[in-house]
């Protein structure tokens, strides 16, 4: 053979050597060194392991221990959904003189199999089979979480193989733990989700006993959304596996479908409540109840559709549905909701969890502490804002119960709570207060005139006219029918008859022609009689009304001059007499 081919059959041999050799080296698994001390803590530990994929799902673990694997990251071992096998390798060297029992922890537990391989010697291999869609007994230790105690022998290597399957999204989530530090984790976790639900059941009471009080829907709504998301937050952790249904896994799945369509369609009614969506915003309410209806489709789809076929969608809606309540939350707060507020950034919290979570479940962000929990922590800070909302919706409905729909002054209730406050305070700190008790001339006739509408808009331009002139901490109100009272603290009496004289002219101005409508105004001032209680107070004013009526209407009648009134004709304080 010449020289010269001498050299490249050499040179072929050596390439061919180098690159089995590096692929050798590529293939071979980084055995992770177990620490000296004993103390193992290892929070990622998926960042240590190799990846292979079955398409086919039909190696057995012979083949695949013969099989080549790729280097793992965080990133790459959040597969997210997906119809292979994946099979994760790890292998664990023990530097020390005695054997060691290490806890192998998979943290993400909803996955449907799980089978892990021990390779015990040549051939030999120590199986652990667990999985949702598994009883929960198959589990070595009972935890929410699959764990698995692996031991490996003193100066030596110990190789697992983990294999996956599942419907949902495969998130391969490990980590290594010794058993001191194996309950310390779990201490904090406890407390975690001790705080968690804690909060939930709080917020349940809450509302339940705010809702027997109160008797409005929209806390019965609240009550619903935050029961069943609570519950499915049960579900999605592995809780309600474990404690709730450990030998039902074909319903622990299906429930985790159903009851986070149960918790939109809550939430969305709960929106549509709150944010009174039919009235402010009509057509974002129409989307509200089709996504309910899809939602509930979903729903009932559940028991009969594969998970793996009805999982993406149900997620997909969820999104969905949380952004659209953030638009219609906004709309509201545009609109001049109150409650509106509060709720945007509820939504916005719970957004940002919910975003993060599922590109996580997606494959797109890896699995850490933060996106695994980040819809629970968002969760949780979108309840407590929530209940935020239901306070100011608390306030509404107590403005409302005290305020008179036809004007939006002041109510019955609203002026007897006020009046012994304000004539309380007065006596006490010696301030001026005067009231003024008022009403429609010649109501009933006019009524009967025009009709019950008409009646209706000489009411509201007696309203309109009031809320103009009692500012604050003037307190106007319809104490019934066409009478109304005007509360007047810090005010004397001299200005009280300039501003009801005021009233009663602006009054007269308001409507025309056969419409034109007066009022009759008796007035009373704390400082110009000896009243014992509030009661005392009203009865004088309207004594005084009472006396203007008797004189001939559309006057304004004080009640400390009504017994001077009784005996001569009284002055008419109406614009004839005002410019006389």
């Amino acid at each position: 053979m010449p020289r010269s081919l001498q050299r490249i059959a050499v040179f072929t041999l050596m390439l061919a050597l180098t690159c089995v050799s590096a692929l050798a080296a590529d293939s071979a698994t980084q055995a992770f060194v177990l620490p000296a001390d004993e103390r193992v803590y290892v929070e990622e530990f998926s960042r240590h392991v190799d990846l292979l994929e079955d398409a086919t799902g039909q190696l057995p673990i012979d083949a695949v221990a013969q099989s080549s694997f790729t280097p793992g990251s965080l990133k790459a071992a959040n597969v997210g959904f997906t119809s292979s096998i994946w099979w994760a390798r790890v292998t664990l060297r023990n530097d020390g003189p005695r054997e060691r029992e290490i806890f192998l922890r998979q943290t993400y537990p909803l996955i449907d199999y799980l089978d892990v391989y021990e390779q015990t010697g040549p051939g030999e291999w120590k199986t652990h089979q667990t999985g949702d869609r598994r009883p929960f007994a198959t589990r070595d230790i009972a935890h929410r979480d699959l764990v698995f105690p692996l031991h490996v022998p003193a100066e030596g290597e110990r190789v697992i193989y983990l294999r996956y399957q599942s419907q949902g999204p495969i998130d391969i989530s490990l980590s290594l733990f010794s058993s001191p530090e194996l309950l310390e984790s779990l201490s904090r976790e406890q407390l975690a989700y001790g705080i968690y639900y804690g909060c939930v059941i709080m917020l349940l009471v809450w509302s339940s006993l705010v809702f027997i009080a109160v008797r409005d829907k929209a806390f019965l709504a609240y009550f619903a959304y935050v029961g069943t998301f609570g519950l499915y937050m049960l579900i999605h952790n592995g809780l309600a596996y474990q404690y709730l249904w450990p030998e039902s896994p074909r319903w622990g799945n299906t429930s985790l479908v159903a009851f986070i369509n149960i918790a939109l369609i809550a939430g969305l009614q709960f929106s549509r409540m709150i944010l009174r969506a039919k009235e402010v915003t009509p057509r974002l309410d129409l989307v509200a109840r089709i996504l309910q209806t899809v939602a509930a489709a979903l729903l009932l789809a559940s028991p009969f559709v594969p998970y793996a076929t009805i999982i993406a969608p149900v997620a997909g809606l969820v999104l969905v549905g949380v952004l659209f309540m953030l638009v219609l939350g906004t709309s509201a707060m545009v609109a001049g909701s109150r409650p509106a507020r509060f709720y945007v950034i509820a939504w916005s919290s719970f957004l940002c969890g919910s975003v993060v979570f599922l590109l996580k479940t997606f494959g797109v962000l890896p699995h850490t502490f933060f996106t695994q929990n980040g819809w629970q922590i968002g969760s949780l800070l979108e309840m407590i804002l929530l209940s935020l909302t239901l306070s100011t919706r608390m306030n509404e409905l107590q403005h409302q119960s005290r305020t008179d729909p036809l004007t939006l002054l002041g109510n019955r209730r609203l002026f007897d709570d006020r009046l012994p406050e304000e004539f309380a305070v007065a006596r006490q700190e010696q301030r001026q207060l005067s009231l003024l008790v008022l009403d429609i001339d010649h109501f009933k006739s006019y009524n009967d005139r025009h009709g019950h509408a008409r009646g209706d808009q000489a009411i509201k331009a007696v309203g309109h006219a009031l809320r103009k002139f009692a500012r604050k901490p003037l307190v106007a109100c319809r104490y019934g029918g066409e009478e109304f009272t005007v509360i007047l603290p810090g005010v004397d009496c001299q200005t009280a008859a300039v501003m009801s004289e005021r009233l009663r002219r602006v009054i007269e101005e308001t409507l025309h022609g056969d419409l034109a409508i007066t009022i009759s105004v008796g007035y009373a001032c704390l400082a110009r009689g000896e009243f014992g209680s509030a009661e005392q107070f009203f009865e004088a004013a309207d004594s005084a009304l009472y006396t203007a009526k008797q004189s001939g209407r559309n006057c304004v009648v004080a009640f400390h001059e009504r017994a001077e009134q009784e005996q001569e004709p009284p002055v008419q304080l109406d614009a004839r007499a005002a410019t006389s």
